[in-house]
């Protein structure tokens, strides 16, 4: 091996071709540190489920923003490039796939569990981290896998929602809707909710299921549901499907008390339902009336930024970039294990609600709330 002086080593290597080539190495090399970090985010943006894909989109948004205005990470900005999975698993896998290809160091999505299932042994076998903001299903749990999640799994919901059915509500008879569109969160939903109502005693006399964005009419099923003269209904299933719903239990007079999943407690339920939502029961892991400093920051600049209120889709989507951009701050390359690995190790978050925490298989855990409809707003009751 030899050995050189700097100097005669850059004597030697001042030969032109020589010059040259280390020309091109600092700045290619120089160059490649300065280029953005790609983040994919992806989520419905069109058709009747796009209130949580737009929150979503705008709460991962307000994240890069914030951090762009700072320098970004390591000297690099961050650069979104956003999709829309139009609520179709073929899409959905069709965009991820496109991400993939334009080279993101990870995806911030899907919005809904069906769309998560769906691109789930894509994201895998191509070994891309993806964060979900408010995918909530079961059958991603318990899983060691490149799928993480900054909500919990809606088991949890669905067995309290149950306990305040039967037991603040006093409802013993139940009629359960779900959309089957997102069969891999609203059937599971439902059927722990059965199972923990009749185990509390209460009786679930009937469970009918519908696809959003098929031609379903509301007024058919709210006609089933009154026929079986129930003292309470479940119904799982989006925004404006729920709203509707609620407006023909309203006309025909229904007053069984009504019990939502959290899916569909966004903006876009109470313009929909205006009167006909009033009284109806969630149980969250959103709390709008939230006074800590954290959020109600939050809430203000999200009200500047979009002119609007942040719901629980762009509160947890802010939350699910917050946790991809600060492991990118901490490793030293943008490798998706590593990125899992930052993240795993960490465990405990500070959301701007309170802490949440992500454990070793990327699932997560955090605090669920009571919350009702009253005077055209969500209010937390405990």
């Amino acid at each position: 091996m030899r050995s050189y002086p700097c100097g005669h080593w850059w004597n030697e290597a001042s030969h032109p071709s020589r010059v040259w080539i280390v020309l091109l190495v600092l700045l290619v090399w120089g160059c490649s540190r300065q280029e953005p970090l790609k983040v994919g985010f992806v989520g419905g943006l069109t058709g009747r489920l796009s209130d949580l894909g737009t929150a979503g989109r705008d709460g991962v948004l307000l994240a890069v923003e914030e951090v762009n205005r700072a320098g970004g990470i390591h000297g690099r900005t961050i650069t979104l490039l956003v999709k829309d999975d139009k609520h179709s698993p073929d899409e959905a896998k069709r965009v991820d796939q496109e991400l993939i290809d334009e080279g993101v160091v990870a995806i911030i999505g899907h919005m809904t569990s069906a769309m998560a299932v769906a691109v789930l042994p894509l994201i895998n076998e191509k070994h891309v981290l993806m964060i979900a903001p408010t995918v909530s299903s079961d059958q991603v749990s318990g899983i060691d896998d490149y799928f993480l999640r900054v909500t919990a799994p809606s088991t949890q919901e669905a067995v309290r929602l149950a306990q305040v059915a039967y037991n603040s509500k006093g409802s013993r008879k139940i009629v359960a809707v779900f959309d089957d569109s997102n069969r891999s969160y609203s059937l599971r939903f439902v059927e722990v909710f059965g199972r923990e109502f009749e185990r509390l005693g209460g009786n679930i006399v009937k469970a009918e299921a519908f696809a959003s964005g098929q031609d379903w009419r509301p007024v058919d099923i709210a006609q089933m549901v009154v026929a079986a003269k129930p003292d309470g209904v479940l119904m799982v299933a989006g925004a404006g499907d729920a709203a509707m719903f609620c407006q023909q239990l309203h006309k025909l007079g229904c007053h069984a008390s009504v019990y939502l999943a959290g899916w569909a407690m966004t903006d876009e339920f109470l313009r929909t339902g205006g009167p006909a939502v009033e009284g109806v029961v969630f149980n969250h892991v959103f709390d709008q009336n939230n006074q800590s400093p954290t959020y109600l920051k939050f809430k203000q600049e999200f009200l500047h930024r979009f002119g609007r209120e942040p719901d629980f889709a762009a509160t947890y989507s802010f939350q699910a970039a917050r946790v991809l951009l600060e492991a990118l701050a901490k490793v030293d390359v943008p490798e998706p294990q590593k990125l899992k690995d930052a993240i795993i190790k960490q465990e405990t978050f500070q959301g701007v609600q309170g802490d949440f925490t992500i454990d070793r298989f990327g699932d997560a855990q955090c605090k669920r709330f009571n919350v009702t409809v009253s005077e055209g707003r969500f209010v937390t009751t405990e």
